[in-house]
């Protein structure tokens, strides 16, 4: 019974989620992106750091199809170092998703755990301790809090107990730990929920423990809202990662980052060199929309009732 019940939620969520167009229009920008990422090496034109000669009467940065003084062809223009923005737009967008990918990844262990272990011990000394750290963590702005832990660890790498972290690593931390208290939210509300359905009062009576109980009875009827928490972090993630990298508190120059491409492109703005900006302003757009789709389809699947009364 208990296996049918969790294939039930798992179908009936597949079928809910198919029906909606703008999730899986979200779904396929984000498999783009991905792909983007994941060939970067291939599709780029250049290597992201190299530096090309401008021609003869001319200065960076170039328009879209234009060529340098050795004959290279900037698809999407170049920057003011003369370094081709396609190619450093392509590995941005892998900086940017594997920081998104390693920070809700991060975030989600950790709230998950906090979440569940307080849903568990429902109105006790651990529930309230937990929340309550979750309850200060959430009072502040996500950029800010982001911010301040930052400046706490300071910009490059950074060592801890003997151990090097780099920076990539420090800002995926810096940002799990800015999202993880929303991810506990989640977790323990859907913990609450199901700890009152009949199979885990059954799963108490044949003498499973709390832990058998959460990770093999409840733990699996989370998923689906835990997907939709996971994928609309996923479009804060890239847009706080970003902001980092555009204040010069995130990924650092020379490395490919689409928040650093716009922190360099702000000068030209109004100069008339608007690719400069536009081609890492849309990819960032692009991105946080696909993972926006995707989340709120995802959300409209595990509750098809609520979807219905909002579109009312």
């Amino acid at each position: 019974m208990k296996l049918t019940r969790h294939r039930g939620v798992l179908e009936e969520f597949w079928k809910n989620f198919r029906k909606n167009k703008l999730a899986v229009a979200g779904g396929l920008i984000v498999l783009l992106f991905i792909c983007l990422a994941l060939f970067a090496p291939i599709l780029s034109t250049a290597n992201p750091v190299e530096q090309f000669k401008s021609p003869s009467g001319e200065r960076h940065p170039l328009p879209p199809i234009s060529r340098s003084d050795d004959g290279h062809l900037f698809l999407l223009g170049s920057d003011r170092y003369g370094r081709d923005i396609f190619s450093r737009a392509l590995f941005g967008t892998r900086s940017m998703l594997k920081l998104a990918v390693g920070a809700v990844g991060i975030s989600f262990i950790i709230g998950v755990a906090l979440g569940a272990v307080a849903g568990y011990n429902r109105s006790s000394w651990i529930d309230e301790l937990i929340m309550r750290f979750v309850d200060i963590l959430l009072s502040f702005p996500a950029l800010v809090l982001a911010i301040a832990l930052v400046g706490a660890l300071g910009l490059g790498e950074t060592v801890i107990f003997g151990l090097r972290f780099s920076n990539m690593f420090k800002i995926m931390l810096v940002i799990a730990i800015t999202y993880s208290p929303r991810f506990a939210r989640v977790m323990r509300s859907v913990v609450l929920q199901e700890m009152s359905e009949d199979y885990v009062a059954a799963a108490k009576v044949i003498g499973a423990s709390g832990t058998r109980i959460v990770v093999k009875e409840v733990f699996i009827n989370t998923i689906p809202p835990i997907m939709v928490q996971a994928s609309l972090m996923m479009a804060e993630t890239v847009l706080i990662s970003a902001s980092l990298s555009f204040l010069g508190l995130g990924l650092q120059p020379p490395q490919a980052s689409l928040g650093v491409m716009l922190n360099e492109a702000r000068d030209y703005l109004f100069q008339g060199s608007w690719w400069y900006a536009v081609v890492p302003g849309v990819f960032i757009s692009l991105a946080i929309l696909g993972f926006n789709f995707l989340g709120d389809g995802l959300r409209d699947s595990v509750d098809p009732r609520q979807a219905r009364r909002v579109g009312r």
